[in-house]
């Protein structure tokens, strides 16, 4: 009966910790809205599990199982700062000191990047999406 209370218990700990994940986050990821998905109750998540099917319908079933990544709109400009590092356009890495990083028009940089980038609204905030 202990063994059986700790299990539920500890399975409980670990579905609060990845919905607070979700929801706390500047980047979702469409496979743990999948599998928060799987763990929501059909009586007392109606409103989430709304939100997240209408997600899955907007951007498509398909690709949210391939995998979507969903960025903050307040989070985009420092998003395509650190994508400008990662493709190699600067050299080194953000927190290293570069003279240049500090003379680039990050919003620019990010407004630009947004061209290729599609926007939809989840859980009250803007994201940037693309598949």
């Amino acid at each position: 009966m202990v063994g059986y209370l700790v299990k539920n218990v500890m399975n409980l700990i670990q579905i609060v910790s990845v919905k607070e994940r979700i929801i706390m986050s500047d980047i979702l990821d469409s496979r743990d809205l999948l599998d928060e998905l799987k763990t929501l109750d059909k009586i007392d998540d109606l409103d989430r599990i709304a939100e997240i099917e209408e997600l899955i319908e907007e951007v498509g079933r398909d690709y949210c199982e391939d995998g979507i990544t969903f960025i903050r709109e307040n989070y985009w400009v420092e998003y395509c700062e650190d994508l400008a590092y990662e493709f190699e356009y600067l050299d080194g890495h953000p927190n290293d000191y570069n003279p240049l990083h500090y003379h680039i028009d990050w919003k620019g940089w990010a407004d630009a990047v947004a061209m290729d980038y599609n926007q939809t609204e989840f859980n009250g905030d803007n994201y940037y999406w693309r598949a």
